[in-house]
C-alpha cells in the first residue's frame, strides 16, 4: 500500500539541447496538456448523451521562461522553421515523516521536439533580471525517470505513437 505521508517538490529544471548541451536553467516551464478531442454518441432512446475520446489529440503547445539565452541559441530558437530536441530534467525531493528521503527522490526527464514561435523579447531596466519567454509547439514527447528503461509517457506525432509503461494505447 502507498505510503501516503509524503510529498515532492521539483526544486531544479535544467534544459538541455539534444542529448547533453546545457541550454540554461529554466525559471518555469509550461509543459503541453496532453487531451483527447471528444466524440459524442448519442443514439435514439439513449437516457443521456456520452462523451468518449478519441484517437486524435489536441495540439501539444508549452513555454519556457530562460533567465538567459545565449546569442547563438538565440539565432536557431527565434528561427520558426527548425525543431529542437530539448531535455528538461526536474530534480524532484521526496520528503516523509522523517524528512528527506533520497532513496525516493528522482530525477524526471521529459525530452520534447519542440518549434519555437514566439517570444517576447523583454525591456530594458536597470536591476531587472533578464526573462526570455519562448512559446511552443511539440511533435514529440518523452517521459521518463531518469536512469529506468520503462517510459512512462510518449507521444510522437509524425509516427502515430502514444504509449506509457503499459504499452500502445491506441492498438
Amino acid at each position: 500500500m502507498a505510503d501516503l505521508r509524503r510529498n515532492a517538490k521539483i526544486n531544479n529544471a535544467e534544459i538541455y539541447l539534444k542529448d547533453n548541451n546545457l541550454v540554461g536553467i529554466a525559471e518555469e516551464i509550461d509543459l503541453p496538456k496532453i487531451e483527447w478531442r471528444l466524440v459524442e454518441h448519442e443514439t435514439l432512446g439513449q437516457v443521456a448523451v456520452f462523451k468518449t475520446p478519441s484517437r486524435v489529440m489536441e495540439a501539444m503547445e508549452g513555454s519556457i521562461t530562460f533567465s538567459h539565452v545565449e546569442p547563438d541559441l538565440a539565432l536557431d530558437f527565434y528561427d520558426p522553421t527548425k525543431t529542437h530536441v530539448l531535455q528538461a530534467h526536474h530534480k524532484t525531493d521526496v520528503t516523509g515523516p522523517d524528512g528527506f528521503d533520497a532513496d525516493r527522490s528522482f530525477t524526471l526527464v521529459t525530452v520534447l521536439n519542440v518549434q519555437f514561435y514566439s517570444v517576447s523579447l523583454s525591456g530594458t531596466k536597470l536591476g531587472d533580471l533578464v526573462n526570455v519567454p519562448l512559446e511552443y509547439t511539440v511533435s514529440r514527447l518523452v517521459q521518463r525517470v531518469h536512469d529506468a528503461d520503462d517510459v512512462l509517457f510518449e507521444v510522437d506525432v509524425m509516427t502515430n505513437t502514444v504509449r506509457n509503461s503499459s504499452g500502445d494505447l491506441w492498438k
